[in-house]
């Protein structure tokens, strides 16, 4: 009678998992938009609501693989306990960082408490750590890599894509403003049908593992009730909108207009759409922070608030170790009883 009740609570779990990843990242995606005045709130969160569920449904499932493949823990019941932990860590970072206004990391965040839940429950030998190798890196290190080389890949396309744009247009009039307008309803589509390709991945990879722990298995890949689910509920979390993080992503790093955020956003879609065709679970508000970076240093230096790009720096370099440790303690301390009963 336990196991189907833990069943359902991992896959809740994961599910809301996903709904605070969509005010989390979901508010980073629709920064710029709504910064720059393209689009009102309203139009922002219906846009990148539906591009977030369409990139769920149909953004195929690469990373799901990768997020899967960090633990070799065997197909046994006794893994619920670990993903609960790693969930509930995860779910109460995102809650702190939303209360700090700080736009952290919700991949940071779920990693960190898996990582941490699978070492409280087994040690170092349940985790794939994996092959260090920036062309083809796997298990843990695939993880790693990608999330800490996307954000500087994010910096450089940012500020490469603006001074692209300002040479492009340097003869160009005000006339051209709408369709520079316009174009940004395309890059936030874009972006926002990227992330839904990722980071709900993340949460399904979740899900599968919880499935199979408990005998099922899926030779046809991601069943499309996992995906539709997943997809609901990262965007349900976009039109919860965290006012604090769009305002500090959008207007607290760097005071942006039409052609700058155009440029943050593009860069940023390419740079989160490649991670969800290659399985990289890249971190969305880390690349569209940086990219805003990149592009605001491409403007002038100067105009761009160091010290919010150094707090939102450290609270990127705080979410896996904290997460880790948040999950360590409620495993060690709460959840590891459980194990016994399985």
């Amino acid at each position: 009678m336990i196991i189907p009740i833990l069943v359902i609570l991992v896959i809740l779990l994961a599910l809301f998992f996903t709904y605070t990843n969509g005010f989390q990242d979901g508010s980073s995606v629709t920064a710029c938009a709504l910064a720059s005045r393209a689009m009102s709130p309203h139009q922002a969160v219906i846009l990148v609501a539906i591009c977030e569920l369409a990139g769920a449904l149909f953004g195929g499932s690469a990373v799901c693989g990768t997020i899967q493949a960090i633990t070799n823990w065997p197909a046994q019941p006794s893994l619920l306990p670990v993903l609960i932990s790693g969930l509930v860590a995860a779910i109460a970072w995102n809650y702190i960082t939303r209360y700090l206004k700080v736009p952290s990391s919700s991949t940071h965040a779920l990693v960190g408490g898996v990582l941490g839940a699978l070492y409280a429950a087994g040690g170092l030998k349940y985790i794939v750590w994996g092959r260090a190798d920036l062309i083809h890196p796997t298990g843990v290190m695939k993880v790693v890599i990608t999330l800490f080389v996307s954000p500087l890949v994010g910096f450089v396309a940012g500020f490469l894509v603006l001074l692209f744009g300002v040479v492009a247009l340097s003869r160009a009039t005000m006339r051209i403003a709408p369709g520079v307008r316009w174009l940004q309803w395309v890059a936030t589509a874009v972006l926002g049908f990227a992330h839904g390709a990722n980071d709900p991945q993340k949460s399904m990879g979740i899900i599968m593992l919880c499935l199979y722990a408990v005998g099922h298995s899926f030779p046809e890949g991601i069943p499309i009730y996992v995906r539709l689910a997943s997809g609901l509920s990262i965007a349900l979390g976009v039109a919860s909108l965290a006012p604090g993080i769009v305002k500090r992503v959008g207007s607290g790093i760097f005071k942006m207009r039409s052609l700058s955020a155009l440029s943050a956003e593009a860069a940023s879609a390419a740079v989160v759409l490649f991670g969800s065709l290659t399985g990289g679970p890249v971190a969305a508000s880390q690349v569209i922070s940086s990219s805003v970076m990149g592009v605001g240093s491409a403007v002038h230096v100067k105009n761009v608030h160091w010290m919010v790009a150094k707090d939102m720096l450290l609270a990127w370099f705080l979410t896996i170790p904290c997460s880790a440790v948040l999950s360590y303690g409620l495993h060690g301390l709460v959840l590891h009883w459980l194990e016994k009963l399985l």
